[in-house]
């Protein structure tokens, strides 16, 4: 703990909120307040390192199998899409644990101050984006089957994926340009921050409205696309023999853990923009970013969990890549799991 954390003031402008990252600098080591953000830190770096060790790889393995291993079909498309954000969200989560131990300073430069906070915003609109798309592939497929097999394609998903990825891109420039990276007079330590200088009302105002469409673009208005298709399915099963698949349950499964992982993000970052600064709120704050990451992991725990035929598909993939180590000829081995794996039923992903 350096002096910069012992002082006891300093002015209102080295107070403040750094979008993704925070400075505490009225906390003593003999206060309340040191004890709550230390047991904070621990448990944002506990979050980080479980997101990273199973994002990665799981999110890796879906990659893998859906993109390698797999007949490829819409929803195939949909879950590639919703793999690639979550993966590309977990490989920055290294730079937020080293934020957290590093108590906010950011020693990676300019550029990557651009870059690697916006990424879990990027994530999160891509995320959303292919999960409303989603929801109303299900809605076509139910109240327009006709249609839905006349026009729904590979190409068109494509295309649709990756107008999703154009628009998630465009909602995050603003994030990416207003920041910067801000060294403190008599401090010598650098925070990656929003460019606000003497607290310009033209500044703040911008940050403010980039925090708003976070909210509504990131979570309200697909929110409500969302409920609205899978109440429209509702309605129009309800009187029908419909039986709800596993490849149903595991999109319900994914659309929940978003919207739970994401919600007290928006929630408390709603209470700041209303002026709460609160210590308290901060370090509340500071773990609901932490839920926003563990969202990047959970879809591949999801297949695994709820999906059988996924969980088969990844245990023959597993057995195969041992078969072909552990062998004098793999040549040989894989022919045979070949073979035997083109009689398994298809993956949960690419049912419904």
């Amino acid at each position: 703990m350096d002096e910069y954390e012992n002082d006891s003031y300093f002015s209102p402008n080295e107070s403040q909120y750094y979008g993704e990252y925070y400075d505490y600098p009225n906390i003593t080591l003999e206060s309340e307040s040191y004890v709550a953000h230390n047991a904070v830190k621990i448990i944002s770096v506990i979050i980080y390192s479980l997101t990273f060790l199973l994002g990665v790889p799981g999110n890796a393995l879906v990659l893998w199998i859906a993109g390698l291993k797999m007949r490829r079909t819409v929803n195939v498309v949909w879950f590639i899409n919703l793999a690639i954000a979550d993966f590309l969200c977990c490989l920055s989560v290294p730079f937020s644990i080293s934020d957290t131990l590093l108590e906010s300073r950011w020693p990676y430069g300019t550029i990557m101050c651009k870059i690697i906070p916006p990424f879990v915003v990027l994530s999160m609109f891509a995320s959303v984006f292919t999960l409303a798309l989603i929801s109303l592939d299900r809605l076509v497929l139910v109240v327009r089957p006709v249609w839905a097999q006349n026009h729904r394609s590979l190409v068109l998903a494509g295309v649709l994926c990756g107008l999703a990825w154009v628009l998630a891109i465009l909602l995050s420039l603003p994030s990416m340009i207003l920041r910067t990276t801000v060294s403190f007079p008599y401090t010598n330590v650098t925070f990656c921050t929003y460019d606000i200088q003497d607290g310009e009302n033209i500044s703040q105002s911008l940050v403010a409205v980039t925090q708003r469409i976070r909210f509504l673009f990131g979570f309200l208005f697909p929110l409500f696309i969302i409920i609205t298709c899978y109440t429209l399915i509702t309605l129009k099963v309800r009187s029908s023999s419909f039986r709800a698949g596993r490849a149903f349950k595991i999109i319900v499964a994914v659309i929940v853990s978003f919207f739970v992982c994401w919600l007290p993000y928006h929630a408390l970052g709603i209470a700041r923009e209303d002026g709460q600064d609160e210590e308290m709120v901060i370090l509340l704050d500071q773990l609901s970013i932490a839920l926003a990451y563990v969202n990047s992991c959970l879809n591949p725990l999801l297949y695994v969990f709820v999906g059988q035929d996924f969980k088969e598909k990844v245990r023959l993939s597993l057995r195969r890549i041992l078969e072909n180590a552990f062998s004098e000829d793999g040549t040989h081995s894989s022919m045979r799991s070949k073979a035997t794996q083109s009689h398994n039923t298809a993956s949960s992903v690419a049912q419904l």
